[in-house]
């Protein structure tokens, strides 16, 4: 708990009420805890009410906030400092919280979020299971060593900021989410997939159990990138449970935010809900 006070103390003023760092807790270590990462530009209120679900059913829950996210200025320019040390810093912060909660740990996250648990699941030991939920290792056409130059040379250029949606931009929701980002700190979030990918390529995972979540309609990620890391730790021994939601579900990418207006979390959630219990 003091931890995770650590990280409630780094909630200040300029910090949106509904991003503030989600820790949940029954008084006491229980069986089993949850940490959930959330994806990039987004925060805690993207896990919030998978996060009570799990709280509701025993389990004690954190949902930390990653460095420069969730502030009340969406616009802001602080997210081009972003840096993959940051995000991981956070993400393994999170976990030894989690471990003190239960006496089994599972971390689960969302793009951004998948890569930095597919990190400390190969990294961690003590971790009882692992669920990645579309991780952003790549987009289409890039190819693997083009994103990989793609993404140096973002850090030695002058950074800029794009919208996610041209059209919507300042507008596009949910209202706590940043509408744009700044290529520095994309190029963050590929570093950490460029970490994880390569780990995984020379050893196994330490996480007990592996569960990697893809969406076929996926609109620009490129799931062909987690299939190699599946690959890369089967052939390392490791048992992956994969499950692929079909294009005909016609998903977003954000398979978990209840504020994406197109999501369908009455259908997502309880395939969700059973990987990560281990169903």
């Amino acid at each position: 708990m003091r931890i995770a006070g650590g990280l409630l103390d780094l909630d200040g003023p300029n910090v949106n009420p509904l991003c503030h760092t989600r820790v949940y807790s029954h008084g006491q270590r229980v069986e089993r805890s949850l940490v959930l990462l959330h994806g990039f530009t987004n925060c805690p209120q993207q896990f919030d009410m998978l996060g009570k679900m799990f709280f509701e059913r025993g389990w004690n829950v954190i949902i930390p906030r990653y460095p420069r996210h969730g502030y009340l200025d969406r616009l802001n320019t602080a997210i081009a400092e972003l840096r993959a040390e940051h995000l991981i810093a956070v993400a393994n912060r999170a976990t030894e919280v989690g471990t003190g909660l239960g006496e089994r740990v599972t971390v689960a996250g969302l793009s951004l979020g998948a890569i930095l648990t597919g990190l400390v699941a190969q990294t961690r030991e003590g971790i009882d299971r692992a669920v990645l939920i579309a991780p952003m290792l790549g987009l289409r056409p890039i190819p693997g060593p083009a994103l990989n130059a793609i993404s140096a040379g973002a850090k030695m250029l002058p950074n800029f900021y794009m919208w996610w949606n041209n059209r919507m931009r300042e507008t596009l929701g949910p209202p706590y989410g940043y509408p744009r980002f700044a290529t520095h700190a994309y190029a963050a979030l590929f570093d950490c997939g460029h970490e994880l990918v390569s780990r995984a390529r020379k050893s196994a995972p330490k996480a007990g159990s592996i569960a990697v979540i893809t969406n076929a309609a996926e609109p620009r990620l490129d799931n062909r990138f987690t299939y190699r890391l599946i690959e890369s730790w089967r052939r390392h021994g490791t048992n992956v449970h994969a499950f692929e939601f079909p294009a005909s579900d016609r998903l977003t990418h954000d398979l978990i935010d209840p504020g994406n207006a197109a999501q369908r979390t009455e259908y997502v959630y309880p395939i969700v809900t059973r990987l990560i219990e281990g169903a």
